[in-house]
């Protein structure tokens, strides 16, 4: 009997070390601040707080402070990643509201680098009267999207509502189960489950990234539905406050030409069209580019800062052609 009680604890003893030791190699050996899944595990615990309604299911908390693959990544009282504005913006000066996912925060890209950010600096080194801010949150939605806008954004009274789309924003309400003690505290736990569900998708049992994206865009697949259904939302909410609602489709940047989701992008522009909103594909700005050079890193196609200054670039001749006709008939933006 103490034979077994013994051995049990060497195989416990050993076993607690043997995870130790892989904890401390994972974040002494691999965690070198630019690993995609450990810096979005920081993210959703550093930057991230949980909302209990089911059409938002979580949002930025206000004053965070915290750097994401090599850049800082600050927000405000309300939780944006922008400049603190008043909630009421000056006479005569046009506020812009940018709304999207992680490529509107400017995942793994510095704060000035976003095109929320230039598009604004940009103007204001012009003469134009404006000011803006950023609502894009990583992992959203258009469902999402449009639940904080309505929540947070609306309060801020834009006159320009910029929404960037990608192509994963027609993705169904994430899962919000409960996490273990390994989810929040393990770095080693992170990084295994990110590469087996890699693998597993090499290998075939989950679909890969393009077949992934095409699914989300069936007639009836839920996701898909429930964007639709945000895109009028957002157009009926923009011109009950009096906003221009711009909708802005940046591509999916691993592969540029042939760029393989045109059949996607004209069927969210038939969407956008319809409800009589301008709808402005990006795909011309990027795809004579070499699709790496404008990676946050080889393995994270987000738009890094050379992708922001092409996208930032392409976005202003409609935004300034919404702020010629501000200045024309509410003397705001001039």
């Amino acid at each position: 009997m103490k034979s077994v009680i013994a051995n049990t604890l060497l195989v416990v003893v050993l076993s607690a070390v043997c995870l130790l030791l892989l904890e401390g190699m994972t974040r002494l050996v691999l965690d070198d601040g630019m690993l995609y899944e450990l810096e979005m595990w920081r993210y959703a615990r550093d930057v991230k707080v949980r909302d209990q309604r089911p059409d938002l299911g979580h949002r930025h908390r206000p004053n965070a402070d915290v750097r994401l693959m090599g850049v800082d990544v600050r927000t405000d009282s309300r939780g944006f990643r922008s400049t603190e504005i008043p909630a009421t913006a000056p006479g005569g000066v046009a506020r812009i509201a940018f709304v999207g996912d992680s490529t509107t925060l400017g995942w793994g890209a510095a704060q000035n680098e976003t095109f929320a950010h230039r598009v604004i600096e940009t103007l204001q080194k012009g003469g134009r009267k404006v000011d803006g801010f950023n609502l894009g949150v990583g992992n959203y939605n258009t469902r999402q999207e449009l639940t904080l806008f309505r929540d947070v954004g609306v309060g801020m009274k834009p006159d320009i509502v910029v929404l960037t789309y990608f192509i994963n924003d027609a993705e169904p309400m994430p899962r919000y189960g409960k996490t273990n003690w390994l989810d929040e505290h393990s770095a080693a736990w992170v990084v295994a489950n990110y590469r087996v569900d890699s693998l597993m998708r090499q290998m075939g049992e989950a679909p890969d990234w393009k077949r992934y994206y095409r699914e989300l865009y069936d007639d009836k697949a839920p996701g898909w539905t429930a964007t639709r259904r945000a895109l009028l939302g957002f157009a009926d909410t923009s011109r009950e406050i009096g906003a221009q609602l711009v909708v802005f489709n940046l591509p999916e940047l691993r592969e540029l030409k042939p760029y393989p989701f045109n059949d996607v992008t004209a069927k969210v522009a038939a969407d956008v069209k319809g409800l009589g909103v301008p709808f402005i594909d990006l795909l011309p700005a990027f795809e004579n580019l070499q699709p790496s050079t404008l990676w946050v890193t080889v393995p994270d196609p987000h738009p890094n800062g050379r992708a922001m200054d092409v996208a930032a670039k392409a976005m202003l001749p409609e935004i300034t052609s919404v702020l010629d006709r501000l200045c024309r008939e509410k003397q705001k933006g001039c």
